[in-house]
């Protein structure tokens, strides 16, 4: 058997701490060792957590500008606001056809929901059925919808039915996505995650799907 081309093997030693760093989607280290101290997340073993520059994270998470602080208003329960927000459309698309992501995010407790959407259009479908699942959940209501001005949260059946279904609407003001800072931050922090567990583990960009799904459990 004759091997008529050289291939070489680059081998590198992974740490344990930047494997775990990238299995969480390229969480910062500040936040994986305050994790692992306070036992957050079964699983975890107690590793020693080394600051590293990681490549993939240089790559998804340079930025342009910070926003400015939103208000300072915080909820006092689950789903007595929440913040809304269209990121896309996103190119290229998945393979079920979707280019957008629908972000929900409650006040209170931070936690945020993701939807995929084709089109823009299907936000009202996609927030009726969203209000239905986390009320079930919660066993309260959600009085406040906070979302910027785009057309997809200004219809006539979207705004009908938040009327009809006691949902008062904060809308910002046209340019100003520092009105809905606690959104607009966590959709920055989630293609920043995106972005670098895609080009951590070099797949195919219209798998931006699932990327999206484990950044938004990580």
């Amino acid at each position: 058997m004759r091997i008529r081309e050289t291939a070489q093997l680059y081998l590198t030693e992974t740490s344990e701490s930047s494997r775990w760093h990238a299995r969480l989607g390229h969480l910062n280290f500040e936040n994986l060792k305050t994790m692992i101290d306070k036992g957050v997340v079964r699983g975890i073993p107690r590793v020693n957590i080394e600051k590293k520059i990681c490549g993939a994270c240089l790559l998804g998470k340079q930025t342009r500008q910070v926003f400015p602080q939103a208000s300072s208003f915080r909820a006092s329960k689950k789903l007595e606001l929440v913040h809304g927000d269209l990121c896309g459309p996103i190119t290229p698309s998945t393979a079920a056809g979707n280019r957008y992501i629908f972000v929900l995010i409650d006040d209170y407790s931070r936690y945020m929901w993701t939807v995929l959407m084709q089109e823009k259009s299907e936000a009202f479908t996609k927030f009726k059925n969203f209000k239905n699942l986390v009320e079930q959940e919660a066993g309260t209501r959600i009085q406040t919808f906070r979302t910027d001005r785009g057309g997809e949260f200004l219809s006539h059946e979207f705004t009908r039915f938040c009327e009809t279904s006691g949902v008062k609407r904060h809308l910002t003001a046209p340019y100003t996505p520092q009105q809905n800072g606690v959104v607009e931050r966590r959709n920055r922090t989630l293609m920043e995650m995106t972005r670098s567990i895609m080009k951590h583990m070099h797949v195919p960009n219209y798998l931006w799907g699932e990327a999206v799904r484990h950044s938004t459990i990580s």
